[in-house]
């Protein structure tokens, strides 16, 4: 564990030696991207890049005719994630965040997709630096902020952080949401208005660049409400108040993509059926259409007769349910598609109907997932297979050449070795955060709840991710840096002389 960061030097060389340290941590969020010599990438990077550019072609701002739609093939089937529409040509897959989508896609048309992990350094720095100036103006004003930045992040380092860095996928952006909640909620109060400001800012791109993260937001704002009050009655609205402009600002997006899709292009943005499929997996689901169906006034039981079909046990799996379309795992999108809409609209309202049916099956199935989904945080599905490459390569726009295998990418013999690394990583910095947070007197109490909401955004993402969607590697990697970084943030705050320790929010 790193110790006390030094007192802060004359300006000059307080400077200079904060810059080495921001540069050392900037390299290190870099690595992976360096040691691979290109970024990393997934099978769905391929689908933001074709659905935002529908939407560029739409919006003018690029011509028509550079548009290539590719055939959707059976690697692309088997990743659960495909560019084209849930269903008929008049919808349009809400799924996708459209705002990451039209980001990625004209990237990729001006041949700067490369650009993408060096921004994702730089706003993953800004998210850990806007808590720690905050912090270092009320409790360590005689410590440089460059190292309190720094040395969190290159401790991160040793986790998923890089690798999710490199990722042209808006996962990285989880993480930046979750410490944007926990800094309004813990110093919401004590911070100047260009610091609100700027929190909005980056929680605002962060909610809206994946359906997610609003669904997250929504889960930690109950608890942003509990922790103001707990830390005082003044002003206790104002931090939740901001928590919740972050959320608002992610339904906006949501609205202003529905009302987009029908103005622009006279579609329907539905969401593929994700709690359906999983409640169905999950045995809940699957009771009930079983009992109750055939009946016309169950939106969703067309679905029942097409997961008959087959009596492959994997038919049964989520990710087959929507995305499949062979006879022997398909069901969602064998249907027409006037059932496909009927079943993913409803999806909301079977959930509903099915935990009012078996409310204890449905609790239990999404606690169970919920710590399988907590327990998952390899990084190996950040890193491109020959499937994702031959996919690339079928891409909508032709300026992807740097969608391609890297160093670490061609041979990963060195997965399972760092995995392990990981994993010790993550298990000392647990250690340290319930050892550091316990002990009496050490850390101001402020910094502790600021640790509490980054812990609270990992059960969260582990909640929204494994219930609803599916548990998977991926998701769990995505935020498991941040114990890490919260471990190296009490180290550095955890001293007898802790400046303004008594500092009132």
């Amino acid at each position: 564990m790193p110790g006390t960061p030094a007192p802060v030097s004359p300006a000059p060389q307080r400077r200079a030696v904060g810059l080495i340290w921001l540069a050392l941590a900037l390299v290190a969020c870099l690595s992976v991207t360096i040691l691979n010599g290109r970024p990393l990438f997934y099978y769905d990077t391929r689908g933001y890049i074709d659905q935002g550019t529908t939407g560029l072609t739409h919006l003018r701002l690029i011509p028509r005719n550079e548009v290539h739609q590719a055939p959707i093939t059976q690697s692309q089937r088997e990743a659960g994630d495909v560019a084209a529409p849930v269903t008929g040509n008049r919808t349009v897959d809400g799924s996708r965040s459209a705002s990451y989508a039209l980001l990625a896609a004209l990237l990729a048309h001006l041949h700067a997709l490369w650009t993408i992990p060096l921004v994702n350094a730089l706003l993953t720095m800004l998210a850990v630096w806007l808590p720690m100036r905050v912090a270092q103006r009320i409790y360590a004003p005689d410590y440089s902020v460059a190292v309190l930045v720094a040395l969190p992040v290159i401790a991160a380092c040793a986790g998923s952080l890089p690798f999710y860095v490199a990722f042209l996928m808006p996962d990285i952006f989880s993480p930046i949401m979750v410490l944007m909640i926990a800094t309004l909620t813990v110093f919401g109060r004590q911070m100047t208005a260009g610091e609100r400001m700027l929190a909005l800012v980056l929680g605002t791109l962060a909610i809206v660049s994946h359906l997610s993260h609003l669904a997250i937001g929504a889960v930690l704002l109950p608890l942003s409400v509990l922790v103001s009050l707990g830390m005082s009655r003044r002003r206790w609205w104002l931090p939740p108040l901001l928590v919740a402009v972050i959320i608002g600002m992610g339904y906006t997006e949501k609205i202003a993509l529905r009302l987009a899709a029908e103005k622009v292009s006279h579609s329907e943005v539905i969401l593929k059926p994700f709690l359906t499929a999983r409640l169905i997996q999950d045995g809940p689901g699957l009771d009930y259409l079983t009992r109750h169906c055939p009946d016309a006034a169950i939106a969703t039981c067309p679905l029942l007769a097409a997961l008959q079909l087959s009596t492959d046990p994997m038919r049964l799996t989520a990710s087959h349910i929507i995305f499949e379309t062979s006879a022997t795992l398909g069901s969602f999108r064998l249907m027409s598609s006037d059932n496909q809409d009927i079943v993913a609209r409803n999806q909301f309202k079977f959930f509903r109907d099915v935990l009012l049916d078996d409310p204890v099956g449905v609790t239990y199935a999404v606690v169970r997932n919920t710590l399988i989904q907590a327990r998952m945080f390899s990084v190996d599905m950040t890193l491109q297979t020959d499937k994702m490459v031959d996919l690339a390569r079928d891409t909508a726009s032709n300026s992807t050449q740097i969608l391609q295998h890297g160093r670490l990418t061609r041979a990963i013999g060195w997965l399972a070795p760092a995995t392990a690394l990981q994993t010790g990583a993550y298990m000392l910095a647990f250690l340290s955060i319930i050892v550091l947070g316990l002990l009496p007197h050490r850390v101001p109490g402020p910094i502790r709840l600021l640790v509490l909401m980054l812990l609270a955004g990992l059960l969260a993402n582990a909640l929204i991710c494994g219930a609803v969607s599916q548990p998977a590697t991926r998701y769990g990697a995505r935020v498991s840096w941040l114990l890490p970084l919260a471990a190296v943030i009490l180290a550095m705050f955890s001293k007898r002389n802790a400046v303004g320790r008594g500092a009132k929010p």
